[in-house]
């Protein structure tokens, strides 16, 4: 039954996400990582990262519920200390669990790719648990193997990232990802 719904996929800069739609993709949040609820409940900024774009898909219409969304992010990060890249990440990406297996994450991540075409990235990079490399890999996103990956926290100190997450990168301007230590100068998203 809940197939048959349409879906709307939208676009939303930072700026014009009000205080409604915040909430409704914070819930979303919630339900698709429950153990984070506490941290959701009150921001849907992972580290305090805040996105510049997020792709939001709605059941119906925009005054429906929030069945899937991606954070999009900017970053310039450093490769062995002197290497800048610029990339787009993703975070908090979710589809809701009774809308699951419909096709849903490769619309998303279409969208995604058609948002952050025009900005310059040399690629794309996000953070997994290991279990979804398998997904993302069917939509060309390839693991980071064999690097230290680190992030500066409040106090300026920079810390390697958990181990519990694997690192994946989407090529665009660059085919390959460089070889070296990753310091992603911020927080990991």
């Amino acid at each position: 039954m809940l197939a048959l719904f349409m879906k709307i996929f939208r676009c939303y800069k930072e700026k014009e996400i009000t205080e409604e739609l915040d909430l409704k993709i914070r819930n979303g949040l919630c339900l698709s990582f429950s153990q984070y609820a506490d941290i959701f409940k009150k921001s849907r900024y992972w580290h305090g990262i805040l996105p510049v774009t997020s792709v939001v898909v709605f059941c119906d219409d925009e005054s429906s519920n929030v069945i899937a969304h991606a954070g999009i992010i900017q970053r310039e990060i450093l490769i062995d200390g002197n290497n800048r890249l610029s990339v787009f990440g993703i975070q908090n990406v979710f589809i809701q669990p009774d809308f699951r297996g419909q096709g849903l994450l490769g619309r998303l991540m279409r969208e995604i790719l058609k948002a952050v075409e025009s900005g310059g990235y040399d690629c794309g990079l996000l953070f997994c648990v290991p279990e979804l490399e398998k997904v993302y890999s069917r939509f060309s996103w390839e693991k980071i193997s064999n690097t230290n990956i680190s992030a500066v926290n409040d106090e300026g100190l920079v810390k390697p990232i958990t181990a519990a997450n694997i690192a994946m990168y989407y090529p665009l301007r660059i085919h390959e990802f460089p070889e070296g230590d990753i310091n992603l100068q911020g927080y990991d998203w």
